[in-house]
């Protein structure tokens, strides 16, 4: 029984294959544990809620096993960890609002689970944190703005979930930001200006999201980012420009953005595939760049519902062969469009 182990500073069992079953209760007994290593074993089962009695440890990684189950929120009570990996586990669930507790943490790896819902904003009271790697999950909502309280953070990496809205205006403008992926998610709007005038990013990933133009400028002259291929390649390599696409949403060396089939297009930068766009994409391209997610609610009525027509969308007028024939906006819902579009 591990429990009785009571003075165990260091329990590492890492890369062993031998290591099965379940981590058991009892481990909440440990209390003067630092270092806690099952990494790339067989384990099975949930982390128990007694992971919350360890207050002395500073470090996890329970990555690469077969558990199952959600983070318990008694992981807010472990106020001295520095660092928390439990990447490709099996976990599901949310990300507990109670990791904002943990203010001395600096890396934070939950990529490749099956983790729901949105990310907390108390991660912003993470001020330590250095690096957010919650890559390949299915969470939602939006990336929060708050994130530009991490004055330290230097790796973003929210690549491959169902993130939405747009990307914060000042996220560009975090002080030693190097690497930022955001690619293959459903975030709209435009790329931030302060993108274009960072000078610590050295890695932008962007593409087959459902972002609309302009690149900022600064972006493409920036011969740091992506290993200097901007600088060879232009600004393809941090997402194809609208009517051209690649398998990944961006230029690779061996992999450039192609053209779109003649009678084709694509909706919006960095898109894998292009289609003929309907009138339907057409308005839905107008409401993302009008940032038709703000309007009022009855300005909103119907757009993008996927169960209505298009013909049915507030201020959308139609004939009777359903082709649209009027469009009417009041001052209010037109005031958000970006400035190079008027």
């Amino acid at each position: 029984e591990i429990g009785v182990m009571t003075n165990l500073r260091v329990f590492d069992f890492s890369r062993n294959a031998g290591l099965i079953g379940t981590i058991p209760t009892e481990i909440g007994n440990c209390k003067q544990l630092t270092i806690m290593n099952l990494s790339q074993g067989n384990l099975v089962g949930t982390i128990p809620e007694t992971i919350g009695e360890l207050t002395n440890l500073e470090k996890i990684n329970l990555c690469q096993n077969r558990l199952k189950g959600n983070i318990p929120t008694t992981i807010g009570n472990l106020r001295k960890l520095k660092e928390i990996i439990v990447s490709r586990a099996g976990l599901s669930g949310s990300l507990p609002t109670e990791i904002g507790n943990l203010s001395r943490l600096e890396n934070l790896e939950f990529y490749g689970n099956g983790l729901t819902g949105p990310i907390p904003n108390s991660i912003s009271n993470c001020a330590s944190l250095k690096r957010i790697d919650l890559f390949n999950n299915l969470l939602t909502g939006t990336i929060p703005q708050e994130l530009i309280k991490l004055t330290l953070i230097q790796i973003i990496h929210f690549k491959g979930n169902l993130l939405g809205g747009t990307i914060p205006e000042l996220l560009g403008e975090l002080p030693i930001l190097s690497w930022f992926d955001v690619s293959q998610n459903r975030i709209l709007g435009t790329i931030p200006s302060s993108f274009g005038r960072s000078q610590s990013l050295r890695d932008l990933r962007l593409g087959a999201n459902l972002l609309q133009g302009p690149i900022p400028s600064g972006l493409c002259k920036n011969s740091l980012i992506n290993n200097g291929l901007l600088r060879e390649f232009s600004c393809d390599f941090i997402t194809c420009a609208l009517g051209t696409f690649s398998e990944n949403g961006h230029a690779m060396v061996d992999s450039p953005c192609t053209p779109c089939p003649e009678g084709q297009t694509t909706l919006s930068l960095g898109s894998k595939s292009c289609r003929i766009l309907s009138q339907r994409d057409f308005l839905t391209i107008f409401y993302d760049v009008m940032k038709g997610e703000s309007w009022s609610e009855d300005n909103n009525r119907g757009w993008k519902d996927p169960h209505q027509s298009e013909c049915n969308w507030n201020g959308v007028t139609c004939d009777s062969d359903g082709n649209i024939i009027g469009m009417e906006f009041p001052l209010a819902a037109a005031t958000n469009i970006h400035p190079d579009y008027t």
